[in-house]
């Protein structure tokens, strides 16, 4: 029997940038499964589910051709596991499992005649019975209520059954379930009683990120200070971790840290903890049943910077009994007290299995019914009040709490034509440039085999709307749920974005048309970017989900008076003749001002990774992007 399990990331309009896409779950049903006779489970690569398109994920399961195929689900990839279990089914016989944080009793969207069998909360025990015992597939619907825990059998690091990948980055289970019940959350429901790994367990995975040079640990709890015995075991792990190469990230309540607990928590090597405030209003406080002591909370936060760890504080807007007033408040409170370098603001989003959801008639939560159910309104929040709450926020604090997509357009290569990337040993278009027209059957063919998200390049050549709108409904039809970005070379005048966004096949609303709902004051499409290069300031394109960017293809490169010249638009696009090494030399200049001048960028792929490996490689998978462009190093090519 074969068993292939996959986890798709949260949708980006970027390609490169880290996913956090790791498959912890699938691993852990691949341990527990572990010694059943005549099995093969396998795991997709992280590469090929994280960053290829829909049919070339089609492609890959079909070639596999599982005998059960699992889905790992969340919020953000609900509708295209559904896409894809229903296109999978149709192109061959296999039986599919849904299971995941979105897999609860109450998510009727989720449904499907494709699927299966649905797992509600933990499944490692579930997916014995389904491997092992025929008539259980006969339930549909199954929920392990055995009480057996899991986390007895190790890290799936630690037993082979999972790598750190290319992000350096490993996730640690030291306990299941929360002895909290916040009304917006649907953490606590699918275990009810907590449980925990012994400390051998947890010590065991921490020395095996130590051995495999592991650079961070995320302790993949919902509250580290509920576990018992943690003052003994944070000393371990301070024993363990004497070099300090390990830096450990959790959340807890701030509540629960004192100084000695904070000194503890630094000797261990945490540099941070997500603390969530989510309001001062006692209305709002007392209907998502989070009681909070500010003072005591204020402290707990004093004690963790004191000992230079991080706190980042969450808020969230449009809670029931809150209001705008309230909020603002709460934003005052936050302000006031210096809580705000590490902030993070959210729209409340109704989620399925919490409080909130069961009781959302009851409460007046008029939500969107698409992930990841955004509040539209509520009696203490208009639909006017969700927008002017984020306005605040960010006017508060002088600083965006929606990224707009980063500008990434460069299109030239040595060999020059389309960009490819390989994903899992295979090449995988990620780049489409088309400086002349080409067969709509080479298009379509092409169109197989995308990356997501994906660029297409219309050059100068290549100014025909009817040709345009063309390749991009062959694109997206065959790619629903891939973000697109759509970029213009020199087009002579404005793109109609409204035409040709009406042709695509895309998918909507798109998971991105509500996440990124809050980068305009008016809902509407947000997975597709229209980039327009040129440096016709005749020219004018601006609006929802378009930028304009200067081409610079002068003889020499831009001072900095130029970047001030050139501050009203969305970026330049450097396309230099001048020698590689002097433009690096040039890189090396103003690098340091990149967070100062607008967004630059370079034609050459070259170029531009070594643009991004000096000015964002905290966001972004630079070993992935120097395979995208063939290189070894992009600091020293």
């Amino acid at each position: 029997m074969k068993v292939l399990l996959i986890q798709l990331p949260i949708p980006r309009l970027n390609f490169g940038l880290k996913t956090g896409n790791i498959p912890l779950g699938a691993a852990c049903l691949k341990q527990a499964a572990d010694g059943i006779p005549d099995l093969r489970v396998d795991i997709l690569p992280e590469a090929v589910a994280s960053h290829a398109g829909d049919q070339a994920l089609i492609k890959a399961v079909a070639e596999y051709h599982p005998d059960i195929l699992g889905f790992t689900v969340f919020s953000w990839n609900l509708e295209r596991s559904l896409y894809l279990a229903k296109k999978i089914k149709e192109k061959i016989q296999t039986r599919i499992i849904f299971g995941g944080p979105e897999i609860t009793p109450d998510n009727e969207p989720a449904r499907s005649p494709f699927v299966d069998g649905y797992v509600y909360g933990e499944g490692e025990g579930v997916f014995r019975r389904l491997l092992t015992d025929e008539t259980f597939w006969k339930k549909g619907r199954v929920e392990d209520r055995s009480g057996i825990s899991y986390l007895g059998l190790g890290s799936p690091y630690v037993n082979g059954f999972l790598e750190p990948g290319a992000e350096n980055f490993m996730l640690l289970e030291t306990q299941r379930g929360c002895p909290y019940r916040c009304g917006f959350c649907y953490y606590h429901k699918s275990r009810k009683t907590l449980s925990m790994a012994e400390d051998g367990i947890v010590l065991d995975g921490i020395a095996h990120a130590l051995d495999q040079g592991v650079k961070e640990v995320y302790l993949l709890d919902p509250s580290l200070n509920s576990r018992p015995g943690l003052s003994a075991l944070l000393e371990k792990i301070a024993g363990l971790n004497r070099s300090g190469k390990l830096a450990f990230t959790s959340e807890i309540r701030a509540e629960s840290v004192n100084e000695n607990m904070a000194e503890l928590f630094r000797k261990a090597g945490f540099t941070g903890f997500e603390v969530g405030l989510q309001s001062t209003n006692p209305p709002a406080l007392k209907q998502m049943n989070r009681p909070t002591r500010l003072p005591v909370f204020l402290s707990g936060v004093k004690a963790l910077q004191d000992q230079g760890i991080a706190p980042t504080v969450d808020l969230i807007f449009g809670l029931p009994g809150d209001t705008l007033e309230g909020f603002e408040r709460t934003l005052d409170f936050v302000h006031d007290h210096g809580l705000y370098d590490h902030l993070q603001v959210f729209p409340l989003l109704v989620l399925p299995g919490t409080a909130f959801r069961k009781k959302s008639r009851e409460l007046g939560l008029n939500y969107d019914p698409h992930p990841p159910y955004t509040l539209i309104s509520s009696p203490g929040f208009s639909s006017q009040d969700m927008v002017r709450a984020l306005d605040l926020a960010e006017d508060k604090f002088d600083t965006g709490f929606i990224p707009f997509p980063d500008l990434e357009v460069s299109f030239k290569s040595e060999k020059g034509g389309d960009l490819y990337i390989p994903l899992n040993g295979r090449p995988c278009l990620a780049k489409l440039i088309l400086e002349d027209r080409r067969d709509l059957l080479e298009i379509e063919s092409l169109a197989r085999n995308i990356t997501s998200p994906f660029q297409v390049f219309f050059g100068p050549a290549v100014r025909d709307a009817a040709y345009q709108k063309a390749v991009l409904t062959c694109i997206s039809g065959q790619n629903p749920f891939v973000p697109l970005e759509v970029v213009f070379l020199e087009p002579g005048e404005i793109p109609n974005t409204g035409d040709l966004l009406a042709a695509m096949a895309i998918r909507r609303p798109h998971f991105l048309d509500q996440d990124l709902r809050y980068l305009y004051p008016e809902p509407g499409n947000r997975a597709v970017q229209f980039t327009l290069v040129t440096k016709n300031s005749g020219l004018c394109f601006e609006g929802e989900m378009r930028r304009q960017v200067f081409l610079w293809d002068r003889t020499g490169l831009p001072e900095d008076s130029d970047f001030k010249d050139l501050a009203y638009l969305d970026g330049v696009l450097i396309d230099s003749c001048l020698p590689f090494d002097r433009q690096k030399k040039f890189q090396d200049r103003i690098m340091p001002l990149h967070e100062d001048i607008l967004p630059v960028n370079f034609a050459d792929v070259r170029l531009q990774t070594r643009w991004i490996q000096g000015t964002g490689a905290e966001r972004y998978n630079i070993s992935l992007l120097r395979d995208f462009f063939g290189l070894r190093s992009c600091m020293g090519c």
